[in-house]
């Protein structure tokens, strides 16, 4: 086993070894400027001295930061053999001396896991600039893989306060609490600063009157591309909202939502068990900290997994707080009305001194969820767990959609996306369709992007396709011709998207059992059939696989 091998034990409890990514310069660069571009910041960097020396401007209005800093940054990467395989290390790679700007100077270090460079999977350290430290011109600042790093990923926040060196390690979320605090950090006697519980010092002192009072629960339902996730962006997300987003599935359990205990090695090989928090506690934890900030759950298709298991005691939180009465407990309204006992939850939130206390949602964390009305072979959500939800349908309708989609011709005819979509729901919400709950197989107005109705005329007459066809299965293209039947193919990909998705559904699921409603069923028996055949015609032509009633009525709609 070499030295720089890393240690982890990921959700099943097997034990991983590997390497940290060593990030490129552009990589880093880019990160920094993620990090700095959510949760409120402002960045600008101003000045790019040496690949890892910025001056850089931070802004952040809500801890009312407006300031220029000389940023230090760098890979924490593997260690020489010589050492101990869990050190690692950052080289600043710099002939300026920190000192000279010791106002205002940070010294950061990226470490990503093994095959991840998301910022997600990120822990951030820094290290102090000290007033009569002699930093040499490639400075070599140290960090603990199990005791630092491990301890800063698994709690979100860590202080060193037993070496002395006043290292700090956390998550990227957590840059706001640094940035804040740096100097007090930095500059006070190590024992003063406390370790992986800041969390808990930090909101002991919150004050619950401050908290923005907007959370609710919103159940977004309609068909398939009514516009549910188009509504959650422009009507429910605000700007400097930060927001989570997850899916839910058959196989999506109560531990992957809340969280679960896990066994974790030490050091000497002795095997403890760690609660680690799924989304919602992430999400639960850190709007709880940040009562000034409005956070957003989004769950799509939060009827494909078995929600109320999903939630499990949680779904007594869903119950919020809508007015101040005479016996007020003091939490703003869009709290829990009812606390729960949850103490793996409680500590992620509180600290481990207040485990014991009620778990509430906060007055500043909104859940959205969505749903298709027409999905089948999906969970019921019961009565009970429905009426914890703000229900709104959201109505298929063409009065909102940009223009530029709804009157997009379809590829090379004259036909416009919104009045083939009308016509075709019209037939299938009549009775003549013969489908249950025929309503929810209507084609929603945001069912295609615009990119599936253009047209791209490089595919030509596709004869001339089937003739290169038969060319290169013997072999026999030349060079011109490759080239010409690579062009068709790629242009071929482009106008597929529109019968592959829309007419697909037709077949497949909206008329299923009753295909001869709109297709020519005695010419076209088969999807293959109709797909081929609305490739290989041109212009209005493609719609000779609908009936002829139907066919008429998308012409007929265009000419009044």
């Amino acid at each position: 086993m070499e030295r720089d091998e890393r240690y982890e034990v990921n959700s099943k409890g097997e034990l991983i070894v590997g390497t940290p990514v060593t990030l490129s310069t552009s990589q880093r660069k880019n990160m920094i400027k993620e990090m700095f571009s959510i949760n409120g910041w402002r960045y600008t960097l101003l000045e790019e001295i040496t690949s890892a020396h910025y001056h850089i401007k931070l802004e952040n209005s809500n801890l009312e930061i407006s300031n220029t800093f000389h940023l230090y940054h760098g890979n924490i990467r593997k260690e020489d053999p010589e050492r101990n395989r869990e050190e690692k290390k950052i080289q600043l790679g710099t002939e300026n001396d920190p000192r000279e700007y010791m106002e205002n100077a940070l010294i950061l270090g990226f470490y990503v896991y093994e095959n991840k460079e998301s910022l997600s999977d990120t822990v951030i350290v820094a290290w102090p600039i000290e007033e009569g430290k002699n930093y040499p011109a490639n400075p070599s600042l140290r960090v603990n893989m199990r005791t630092d790093i491990q301890v800063a990923k698994n709690t979100g926040y860590y202080v060193d306060k037993e070496t002395g060196k006043n290292l700090v390690a956390f998550r990227p979320e957590f840059i706001y609490h640094y940035i804040d605090n740096y100097k007090n950090l930095q500059y006070t006697d190590a024992s003063a600063v406390q370790s992986g519980e800041v969390r808990g010092d930090i909101v002991s002192n919150i004050d619950e009157l401050q908290r923005v009072s907007s959370g609710e629960n919103i159940l977004l339902y309609g068909v398939p591309g009514s516009g549910k996730s188009w509504t959650i962006e422009h009507e429910y997300c605000k700007p400097g909202s930060i927001v989570e987003r997850l899916v839910f599935h058959p196989d999506y359990t109560y531990s992957d939502f809340i969280g679960q205990i896990l066994p974790v090695v030490a050091e000497d090989g002795q095997v403890s068990y760690k609660f680690t928090p799924g989304p919602f506690t992430n999400i639960l934890r850190e709007s709880y900290n940040n009562p000034g900030k409005e956070y957003i759950l989004i769950i799509e298709e939060i009827n494909r997994g078995n929600a109320p298991a999903i939630f499990g005691e949680v779904f007594q939180l869903l119950d919020r707080k809508v007015e101040i009465s005479a016996f007020d407990d003091g939490y703003p309204i869009g709290t829990s009305e009812y606390g729960i006992t949850n103490m793996n939850i409680a500590e992620e939130m509180y600290g481990k001194d207040r485990k014991t206390e009620k778990v509430r949602i906060p007055s500043n964390l909104s859940i959205i969820g969505t749903m298709n009305t027409s999905d089948q072979n999906v969970f019921t959500l019961d009565t009970a767990f429905q009426r914890r939800w703000d229900m709104r349908l959201i109505e298929n309708d063409f009065a909102n959609v940009n223009p530029i989609l709804a009157d997009a011709e379809i590829l090379d005819t004259t036909v416009t996306w919104r009045n083939f979509c009308g016509e075709i729901n019209k037939i299938v919400v009549s009775n003549s369709a013969g489908i249950t709950s025929a309503e929810d197989k209507r084609l929603g107005a945001y069912f295609v992007h615009l990119r599936d109705l253009k047209f791209n005329e490089d595919m030509g007459d596709l004869k001339d396709y089937d003739a290169l066809r038969k060319k290169e299965s013997k072999g026999t293209l030349t060079d011109e011709e490759k080239t010409q039947i690579a062009v068709i193919r790629n242009a071929m990909r482009q106008n597929r998207k529109f019968p592959e998705k829309v007419i697909k559904y037709l077949w497949d699921d909206a008329f299923k059992f009753n295909r001869e409603a709109i297709f020519e069923v005695t010419e076209y028996q088969s999807l293959e059939q109709v797909i081929r055949a609305f490739m290989y015609a041109k212009g209005l032509d493609r719609f000779k696989v609908f009936k002829d009633n139907v066919k008429n009525a998308f012409i007929g709609a265009e000419e009044e």
